[in-house]
């Protein structure tokens, strides 16, 4: 076959002493950056990269969506997880969503499709948001800058306008069917003629994408703080259009809402690392899951990219998942053997079943509960299913003190919702998107169900010292992603640049998707093994492996490195 030219797509590393935000948007990384600058730390760079990106990038995060956050404090060493997600409103029911007929599958999860899409577009489906709560609780905490300061960024980014860019215009343009019904986004992300508002073409001007509405509302809650949303003029704004609309989160339901703070978070060792990740529902979990599955294995002596390294990869991964979709859920409605999941003989009974040079495609999810030491009842849940990328952003931040954050937001699907409440500029998520719209699995839809989610942001140290920052968007395939970045700074002891921009591969159940990147040699390898490979090529337009960024603290030098994905406009911003 005859040669034919590819993409080597790469960006630089950005290295500092003094500080690195690491965002999906340069506005949004130098906001950061500008905190760090003031004197700020890297709560406070968080918060207003935050922020600002729900400005600059609104169809991946917001105001309106959910977040972890994951703080570690240079003094203690100790990890405080910031848990921003959500639970359904009180009164939402399993009926509201009958499955469409004839069957199909809809949404970024591929469940069973719904009528009219009403679990993943339009007023029924957002759950309460989070994010506002989040990044203020942890602001309020540990923040050294003012509430007024770290937003003020995304107010003016609102007020100004944001620059259109070709990832904007794309975005808008591929969602364009699902969010133009709806009058009040409508009139914000496109132009009078019904087109997207369009980026700068061959010696042209960009157009702007000026959010008047959130600006207003960004500014309420710099002044009254959160409260604003919840209990004040917005939350009551947000109610009345949800009752006038079919929705349904009610000024009760947004009272009610409160942030979760858990101190130490959920730790793993891995190798010579410690890696934190948030407990409960989110996809840290897997991560962790599949780590301790992999730390059995010598990954460094078979080196990056070969067959038998990523053989080991895929076996963790898989069995990470299929136990992830067996048996995770809220654990407020439903038993989840937490201690099992990760208990040492679980883990070696679940390792003992990888063979080093032959797949196993037909894995099952494996049986925790004979591990678990609190004796709660058995629960078994329904498989899940395949995903389609998901829409997320994230942000990591080490500063000049060596404080380390890792934030995952999210709306879910691209603009989540698709629903501006109209006179607030808010986008909502869908909350829907996340549960099975069939009754009776261990993660349907139910009132005050908590969201399980694919959101990773991770905090791996070494020792006493803070070692590496990591997260991704893109669906569950943030949990493969993020995963592998890990692996790569550890194992493979790359840099921060080179850790991200690896190709990689994402497994989750009988088939295995490969970056081309990998090889051909690779690719015929992992068949022979007996792997179901599909291989795919990543591009500026597509979101296939997850896009994660990270930052290392150098273990031998001390500084810091940043990388960032580089197949989308995302930016490491360093002092």
């Amino acid at each position: 076959m005859p040669d034919r030219s590819e993409w080597i797509i790469q960006k630089t590393e950005v290295v500092s002493d003094e500080g690195i935000v690491c965002a999906h948007h340069p506005e949004a990384a130098e906001a950061g950056a500008r905190m760090l600058d003031r004197g700020g730390n890297a709560i406070d760079a968080a918060a207003a990269a935050g922020f600002a990106v729900g400005v600059a990038e609104p169809f991946m995060s917001g105001i309106g969506g959910i977040a972890h956050l994951l703080y570690r404090g240079a003094d203690t060493g100790r990890v405080t997880v910031f848990d921003g997600s959500s639970v359904l409103p009180g009164s939402i029911h399993p009926d509201m969503f009958p499955l469409a007929d004839p069957p199909s599958t809809a949404g970024m999860y591929g469940w069973p499709a719904v009528e009219e899409d009403r679990n993943n577009t339009g007023w029924l489906t957002p759950a309460v948001p989070g994010t506002p709560a989040c990044l203020l609780e942890a602001h309020r905490r540990f923040g050294r800058l003012t509430r007024r300061e770290v937003m003020e960024p995304a107010i003016r980014l609102a007020t100004d306008g944001v620059d259109v860019d070709w990832n904007i215009a794309l975005t808008t343009l591929i969602a364009a069917r699902r969010i133009r019904q709806f009058d009040s986004t409508r009139e914000i992300f496109f132009n009078a003629d019904g087109l997207p508002r369009a980026p700068a073409d061959f010696g042209g001007v960009a157009e702007s994408l000026i959010q008047a509405d959130l600006g207003r509302t960004l500014e309420t809650i710099a002044e009254e703080g959160p409260a604003a949303l919840y209990t004040g003029s917005i939350a009551r704004r947000i109610a009345s259009e949800m009752a006038a609309n079919g929705g349904l989160i009610t000024l009760d339901d947004l009272a009610g809402y409160e942030v979760r703070v858990f101190e130490g978070g959920f730790s793993v060792p891995y190798r010579d690392c410690t890696v934190t990740v948030a407990p409960e529902i989110g996809g840290g979990l897997t991560v962790a899951q599949a780590l301790r599955l992999l730390d059995g294995f010598d990954l460094a002596s078979l080196r990056f990219g070969t067959p038998e390294s990523v053989h080991l990869v895929i076996e963790s991964l898989r069995r990470a998942f299929l136990d992830r979709f067996r048996h995770l859920g809220d654990p407020a409605l439903v038993p989840v053997p937490y201690d099992g999941l990760f208990s040492d003989g679980y883990t070696a009974a679940r390792r003992a079943e990888i063979d080093r040079r032959s797949a196993t495609p037909d894995a099952s999810a494996g049986d925790p509960w004979p591990f678990q030491s609190r004796g709660e009842e058995a629960s078994i849940g329904r498989q899940g299913e395949q995903p389609d990328p998901g829409h997320t952003t994230h942000i990591s931040v080490v500063d000049r003190e060596r404080n380390v954050v890792s934030l995952t937001s999210t709306l879910g699907a691209t603009f989540g919702s698709g629903v501006v409440v109209p006179g607030t500029g808010i986008l909502l998520n869908n909350g829907t998107t996340w549960f099975d719209p069939r009754p009776g699995t261990q993660n349907s839809i139910a009132p005050t169900r908590r969201i399980l989610w694919a959101g990773s942001p991770c905090i791996v140290s070494r020792g006493n010292r803070p070692f590496a920052a990591v997260g991704a968007p893109g669906g569950r395939k943030v949990i493969s992603s993020v995963l592998q970045v890990i692996v790569n700074l550890v194992d493979f002891g790359m840099g921060a640049q080179d850790a991200v921009a690896a190709p990689r591969i994402h497994c989750e159940g009988r088939g295995v998707t490969v970056d081309n990147r990998l090889g051909e040699p690779t690719v015929a390898a992992l068949r022979q093994f007996g792997h179901d490979v599909t291989v795919q090529t990543e591009a500026f337009g597509t979101s296939l492996f997850g896009r994660p960024n990270a930052i290392l603290v150098d273990p031998n030098s001390g500084l810091l490195r940043g990388g960032v994905n580089p197949y989308k406009p995302y930016v490491a911003a360093g002092l």
